[in-house]
């Protein structure tokens, strides 16, 4: 995908992003155009909101832009370097357009009770993990797992500043029992609006334990056998 292919109206989520912020503020507008006047890798979106709470931020405030093409959820991330319109803010594209939905894992929408412990990048491929004595970042149901990874909806803000390495521990029986590092890679407000407002993609790193990927896709397949699910 590259911008200058983004149909004018495509609705676009603007997550604006900062170590200072707790809880990302998140906007729903619209694109509306390329800005060939000022380089070729900036847009105009059409930002009633996003205008209206300009002036809190600076220019080269970093965002992050997500927005969906028919099957495809797309994310990338821009910077505000200016406002020409009342209504209008120009956007600079900071980083490629990545394609996040386009699964190498059938995912089967599995709820069990999910729990999520920062982890830092250095202990990430560590052939072992054990939980940490600190309080989750979040306890919720999963919404669907696969060998690659979970998604989780849910009306909890995760707060950005643990990103994007986590240790997600969870059951699928009595047995089948993971705690396995995984990286976010999905944060939007594209969630069903009937089932949570977040939306949360994890994709599972099995670097140093190939055996744990096998165990959890066979655990998968007897939970999705099971006469209890």
């Amino acid at each position: 995908m590259e911008l200058r292919l983004i149909e004018r109206g495509t609705r676009i989520i603007i997550s604006v992003l900062g170590e200072e912020v707790n809880e990302s503020k998140v906007y729903e507008e619209t694109f509306y155009d390329m800005n060939d006047f000022v380089n070729e890798t900036s847009f105009v979106a059409k930002c009633t909101d996003l205008n209206r709470d300009y002036d809190q931020y600076n220019k080269n405030t970093l965002l992050e832009i997500n927005f969906s093409g028919g099957s495809n959820l797309y994310t990338f991330k821009g910077k505000i370097i200016g406002k020409i319109r009342n209504d209008s803010i120009v956007i600079e594209q900071t980083s490629t357009i990545v394609t996040l939905n386009r699964r190498k894992y059938q995912r089967d929408e599995i709820r069990v009770d999910v729990r999520l412990f920062p982890l830092s990048e250095d202990m990430v491929n560590n052939r072992r993990h054990t939980i940490p004595s600190d309080n989750p970042v979040m306890k919720e149901m999963s919404f669907d797992i696969s060998a690659g990874g979970m998604c989780i909806v849910t009306n909890v803000s995760l707060n950005p500043k643990y990103d994007p390495y986590y240790l997600v521990e969870f059951a699928l029986s009595e047995k089948d029992v993971f705690l396995l590092p995984a990286k976010l890679v999905r944060r939007s407000n594209y969630a069903r609006s009937r089932v949570g407002k977040y939306d949360y993609g994890f994709q599972f790193i099995f670097t140093e334990n190939s055996n744990e990927m096998s165990r959890l896709t066979k655990a998968i397949l007897n939970k999705k056998l099971s006469p209890l699910r």
